[in-house]
């Protein structure tokens, strides 16, 4: 990003915990403004935000609109338009950007889903036996077989994995007065031998006696959400998975699940749902992919 953006954005950043804004919220307005900068400096890279016109929120936007789901840009613009009336109000900047750009309309969030051959050439990208590789494996097992969010997989500690019951216990969304809310997740064979491995494997690792489950590869400490985003990331292009984000794995995992046949209540309690908002929605895809998946079988076109 420009410069201005790595001076202005702590100043900023202080600014909503004083407002007391939810962590969750802080954390999405920031990667849109990130996202924005990047975007910005790859297109324009001497502007800075103190220069942003209204044009360059607009570019970006239409690029957001293709790589992503309507609700992170949805979420992510809020931030990106809180960022710059702070300018305003701040009088480092004079005008905002970000005033009179409409956001994409909030809908159902189209994600892509991946298929058994997308989800094996992503598991391939990891063959062999390094610390890194057993690492990456385990972590992309975690999401595919657990159907786990990015930030449940990053607070995994090794106390939450238990190999005789093949159960990763995971803290998941909670409250600030009743704190996180914690499930069972059950992984098949395979996925608990992947965790083993990399157990194993840990063992044998300078940070070894740390809590966190997952450490750096060449001796370094425990990695961040971010550090485990950029690795699926980087594993999906060398898998020529295009426009991968982590929530993919979520939504494969449960859209698998009910075309499986797993009831709807199981699927709730394995996600850690309270809402029926997201289950339905899976639902659909399923119906969908089921409902495409009958057509080719029957497709008129190839009878005629």
């Amino acid at each position: 990003m420009h410069e201005d953006f790595n001076a202005l954005l702590p100043s900023w950043e202080l600014d909503l915990q004083a407002d007391r804004y939810p962590p969750t919220t802080r954390r999405s307005y920031v990667i849109g403004v990130h996202r924005f900068g990047a975007w910005l400096y790859a297109h324009h890279p001497g502007v800075s935000p103190l220069e942003a016109k209204r044009e360059h929120i607009r570019g970006w936007l239409a690029d957001a609109n293709e790589k992503y789901a309507v609700n992170s840009t949805r979420a992510w613009l809020t931030g990106i338009r809180h960022f710059h009336r702070w300018l305003v109000r701040e009088g480092e900047a004079k005008t905002d950007p970000t005033e009179g750009v409409r956001g994409p309309k909030p809908g159902e969030t189209a994600t892509n889903l991946l298929s058994e051959s997308e989800v094996s050439a992503l598991l391939s990208t990891c063959n062999g036996t390094s610390f890194k590789e057993r690492r990456d494996t385990a972590i992309i097992y975690v999401f595919f077989d657990g159907g786990v969010r990015l930030a449940e997989n990053s607070k995994l500690e090794v106390e939450d994995f238990n190999l005789q019951s093949r159960m990763i216990f995971v803290k998941g969304k909670g409250t600030n007065r009743s704190g996180p809310r914690v499930r069972a997740v059950p992984l098949g064979v395979k996925g608990t031998r992947a965790v083993d491995r990399y157990i194993r494997e840990r063992r044998k690792h300078p940070f070894a006696e740390l809590p966190q489950l997952w450490l750096g590869d060449r001796n370094r400490g425990p990695i961040t959400r971010e550090a485990i985003r950029a690795m699926l990331e980087t594993r999906a292009a060398q898998a020529g998975i295009k426009n991968f984000h982590p929530h993919m794995a979520r939504h494969t995992w449960a859209s698998e699940f009910r075309k499986a046949g797993g009831e709807e209540g199981d699927l709730m309690v394995l996600g850690g749902w309270r809402s029926r908002q997201m289950l339905d929605r899976y639902g659909k895809i399923a119906a969908v992919d089921r409902a495409q998946s009958s057509y080719r079988k029957r497709s008129f076109g190839d009878r005629i």
